[in-house]
């Protein structure tokens, strides 16, 4: 009788490489300014593998060791806060809302996002100025993002703009998903 690698061994050993590429992908972008946010968006592919192949408890712990990896090993980084702020779950979420009728899916991605941009924006205003009294939500959002030397209008169309980039980014999400299961998913043997 042939023995192989037992089931849970491989989704645990998947599992770690996973984060391990998604905090090696944080650490990378904490060295480049620029793309920081980015290696954030890729780094949350690895999430919605996991939620394809691993499923259960597996994309959730991913998501946290890479977060905490990454904040503890480059704490500098915006990238692993991003990550671990809405990148790293929503992938997660994104498999549960999808599921939902379109409409509905997509005011609750939605209200998601934007619940999360705002509670990030007040958090980061409430660390830099410890003090945020006589302040408002719209004044911490203008001075996160550049609309105090730009004015109203420039924090208006960032606000805009963070909208129609989440948009195009669970699009993206969508089409690796499609792409995955029509030209990757047959030729993966590891976890079968």
């Amino acid at each position: 009788m042939k023995r192989g690698i037992p089931q849970k061994t491989k989704k645990i050993t998947a599992g770690a490489l996973l984060a391990a590429m998604g905090v090696a992908l944080l650490f990378i972008g904490s060295f480049i300014e620029t793309l920081d946010l980015s290696m954030a968006a890729l780094a949350s592919f690895f999430c919605l593998f996991a939620v394809i192949e691993l499923g259960g408890m597996y994309p959730w712990l991913i998501y946290a060791v890479t977060g905490i990896l990454a904040v503890v090993l480059a704490q500098h980084s915006l990238g692993g806060w991003f990550y671990l702020v809405f990148f790293g779950y929503y992938p997660i979420l994104k498999d549960k809302f999808d599921r939902l009728i379109k409409p509905v899916a997509w005011v609750i991605k939605l209200i998601v996002f934007n619940l999360t941009l705002l509670l990030g924006t007040a958090i980061t205003f409430l660390l830099i100025f410890g003090q945020t009294e006589g302040k408002t939500l719209i004044d911490a959002f203008m001075y996160v993002f550049g609309g105090e030397e730009m004015g109203g209008w420039f924090a208006i169309g960032v606000y805009l703009l963070a909208n129609f980039t989440f948009i195009i980014y669970d699009f993206a999400l969508t089409r690796l998903i499609i792409f995955y299961f029509r030209k990757i998913r047959d030729r993966l043997k590891f976890l079968k």
